[in-house]
């Protein structure tokens, strides 16, 4: 059989689009290098896939109804963004492992060449061995990240022996001095719970399947690859495909990526042409942070002490009008800071990747999500960071620690994503961090835009063709090819 036929890929992306994105960028990809690419999800979730998933002949989607009735659920709520609780979660959690039957009956009557499939999916790698094709898991986050997460689930690790949870604390045997303290890491790594579990779970898949696919470029990730590869017993193949922000290279790309955008008549385009170079901070701490209205004040007063014109992406305020802003910005803000242009709030969705390649953008305040991380980095645009929950620290320590990216705002514990803002973050040190960042006289600020700017351009250059990227996915396909013709 002729290798030139085209791959048959099953994507089965996490219900979150923080997930669903990158994954379907990653389709693209693959549709690109003439595969054929079935994403495999929920009538609510097909539906906010990217708008150029049509123009395509070999990209598709098939949906499968959500079993929202059987565990509680209202019609329609079918991604975790919508989840604004933790048994809220839990519900759809359980309603993404129903989905399993009819996924698998799906697959049985289409065999595919390859099934890639998000983390959340760990049946997947047995499904897949029982069908007899390769599993390639997507985790959503880099190796670095990875590896960190596989050192601090040792017994050994050195934050079990630290005295307080404020104690920092090396992470041994890296290739780089990482420090952290233990209120750093997740709940499940300090206390062992039913998420602990899970994690086991996806591990044992990860180690079954056939490899990692990565929204990262493979010089960023640096020597963490050959770490990861090494300490999981050398078996694992990782293939870095991205990052795959850069696959939009046009303006309606990016404003339409991944969710239907506040955008209309370019009134954020505008307000930014209007600005100097390097003179935008961009404030937003992903889609599912829905901070308490005391954190909200404080970044408002931070803001507005700094001086220096920014664009703030707030969540949970959708329904808001300007007058409601009183609760959670101090007196005279809309008066002195919004209606003079020198700040822009937004109020839910708003087009990332085209804010952060603006030329007027010079700085990102940012929760450390990888898919913020990986395009900021593609953009040049360096960051005040500002983790959460997930892997948020890790990959802070990555910006600050490993690259010098990065300038922290003081984050000092992880919590649930329902809980962010629980510790809160004081005015002072934002004003201090975004100053730090967009004053830009101190030569450590120069060393790290020039930095960033370098790490954009190495991104740029990976997809392309001939890049280390592009030669990635290429090596792939011809792996898998080889791997459905013997």
């Amino acid at each position: 059989m002729s290798t030139s036929r085209p791959l048959e890929i099953y994507m089965l992306p996490f219900l979150s689009f923080s997930h669903m994105i990158p994954l379907s960028e990653i389709g693209h990809l693959f549709s690109s290098a003439a595969q054929n690419v079935t994403i495999l999800t929920t009538p609510h979730n097909a539906s906010s896939l990217l708008k150029k998933t049509t123009d395509s002949p070999n990209f598709r989607v098939q949906t499968f109804p959500f079993p929202a009735k059987q565990v509680g659920l209202p019609d329609g709520l079918e991604n975790f963004l919508s989840a604004k609780d933790i048994p809220t979660a839990s519900k759809l959690y359980a309603a993404m492992t129903l989905l399993q039957a009819d996924l698998e009956s799906f697959m049985i009557s289409n065999p595919p060449d390859v099934i890639v499939s998000d983390m959340f999916f760990p049946w997947t790698a047995d499904f897949a061995a029982k069908i007899s094709v390769p599993r390639i898991v997507f985790q959503g986050v880099c190796m670095f990240a990875q590896t960190l997460k596989h050192e601090v689930r040792k017994s050994d690790s050195p934050h079990h022996s630290v005295e307080s949870d404020y104690e920092l604390f090396v992470i041994p045997n890296l290739p780089h001095k990482i420090t952290m303290t233990r209120s750093q890491l997740p709940d499940y790594i300090r206390t062992p719970n039913g998420y602990t579990q899970l994690m086991e779970q996806w591990r044992e898949a990860e180690l079954k399947s056939y490899g990692i696919i990565v929204n990262n470029f493979s010089e960023l990730d640096s020597v963490y690859t050959d770490y990861y590869k090494d300490a999981t017993g050398g078996k694992i193949k990782i293939f870095h495909v991205g990052p795959t922000s850069l696959l939009n290279s046009n303006s309606n790309n990016k404003m339409e990526r991944g969710h239907e955008t506040v955008v209309t008549d370019n009134d954020r385009l505008n307000w930014l042409n209007e600005k100097n170079f390097n003179s935008v901070i961009y404030v937003c701490f992903g889609s599912a942070c829905v901070f308490p209205d005391l954190q909200l004040m404080e970044i408002a007063c931070g803001l507005e002490s700094c001086g220096k014109d920014f664009i703030w992406v707030v969540f949970g305020k959708d329904e808001e009008k300007d007058d409601d802003m009183i609760k959670w910005t101090p007196s005279g803000f809309y008066q002195n800071v919004i209606k003079t242009k020198r700040g822009m709030i937004v109020r839910g969705w708003a087009p990332q990747v085209l804010i952060l390649n603006h030329p007027s953008v010079g700085g990102f305040v940012s929760h450390c999500g990888w898919n913020s991380v990986i395009e900021a980095v593609s953009c040049g645009v360096p960051m005040v960071t500002w983790p959460l929950y997930a892997e948020h620290f890790y990959n802070e320590k990555l910006l600050t620690q490993v690259y010098g990216i990065g300038v922290e705002v003081g984050a000092e514990e992880w919590n649930l994503w329902v809980d962010s803002g629980k510790k809160i973050v004081r005015r002072e040190k934002i004003e201090e961090a975004v100053r730090k960042l967009m004053d830009g006289e101190d030569e450590t600020v120069k060393e790290m835009r020039r930095k960033i700017e370098e790490l954009g351009d190495v991104a740029k250059k990976a997809v392309q063709e001939g890049g280390s990227s592009h030669k990635n996915l290429m090596v792939l396909i011809e792996e898998l090819k080889k791997l459905r013709d013997q």
